[in-house]
């Protein structure tokens, strides 16, 4: 029996050595060029708000301008419904904004006329449009990047 056993350890051993031996191979040169460092916070969403908008470390700026708006009432984030891009921002506009509460709102046409219209302004905290203009009734907005608009609400000044 002790036999048996210790032919069943050393062909483990023997198959970990194989698996690690080949297993270095491959991994230690990607190990060594990487250069395995600190690990930056939101570095992926920073990369995507920086093609999509052009704002560096969005992840930072963008919930520091959100954090001066009314805290009573949801965030509103207009999208194109048709633009994968546009939703995907509004997406991660919302996911930094968070704890706030959002509202993302999806619009098919070019303009936000008739779905904004209903919203009371002073039920909210703003407004954001993703990759596209804000109707020109809701007043001159805040440019945040080059295809994000916040429009505050009234409350805010």
């Amino acid at each position: 029996m002790p036999f048996r056993l210790y032919i069943h350890i050393g062909l483990w051993c023997a198959l970990f050595a194989v698996f690690f031996a080949f297993g270095i191979r491959i991994a230690g040169p990607a190990l060594v060029e990487n250069h395995i460092g600190p690990v930056e916070v939101n570095r992926s969403i920073d990369a995507y708000i920086l093609a999509l908008s052009g704002i560096e470390h969005g992840s930072e700026k963008l919930p520091d301008v959100f954090g001066r708006l009314p805290k009573v009432g949801p965030l509103i984030i207009v999208v194109r419904k048709d633009n994968s891009q546009s939703e995907f921002l509004g997406m991660m506009i919302g996911y930094i904004s968070w704890p706030r509460e959002i509202k993302l709102i999806k619009i098919a046409t070019p303009t936000a006329e008739k779905e904004l219209a209903g919203i009371n302004p002073d039920s909210i905290s703003g407004l954001v449009f993703c990759l596209m203009d804000p109707p020109a009734w809701l007043g001159k907005p805040i440019r945040l990047g080059s295809s994000i608009f916040l429009v505050p609400s009234p409350k805010t000044g």
